[in-house]
Parts: C-alpha cells; sequence; structure tokens
C-alpha cells in the first residue's frame, strides 16, 4: 500500500472544470439541447472557476 498523499486545492480546480463540461456533454447528448448550445453553457461555470484559480486564488509555492 502506497503512503497516502493529501490533495491539493489545485488538483480540485482542476477536476472542478472538467466537471461542468462533462455535465454539458451529457445534456447535449440525451436531451433535446443543441449540443454546442450545452457545450457553451457549460463554458461559463467552467471558465469562470479557471478565472477564479488563476486570479482570485492563484496556487503558490509551499
Amino acid at each position: 500500500m502506497s503512503p497516502s498523499v493529501p490533495i491539493a486545492t489545485a488538483d480540485v480546480v482542476l477536476a472542478a472544470v472538467a466537471l461542468p463540461m462533462v455535465l454539458a456533454t451529457l445534456v447535449g447528448l440525451f436531451y433535446s439541447v443543441q449540443f454546442a448550445v450545452a457545450l457553451g453553457a457549460g463554458s461559463v461555470p467552467a471558465g469562470g472557476t479557471i478565472g477564479y484559480a488563476l486570479f482570485y486564488d492563484p496556487p503558490n509555492e509551499t
């Protein structure tokens, strides 16, 4: 068994960027929403998460 490594905040933010895009993809595939519209809507929270990670709470060296 390998030693446990704590999950960094940056790792959680990277996962949070992908989550709205995955949900938008599923909505575009399974519901009567155009795929491009669903992905466009999913990119808004994903882009906001990137902005948060870069400008509000940037990663620091510790």
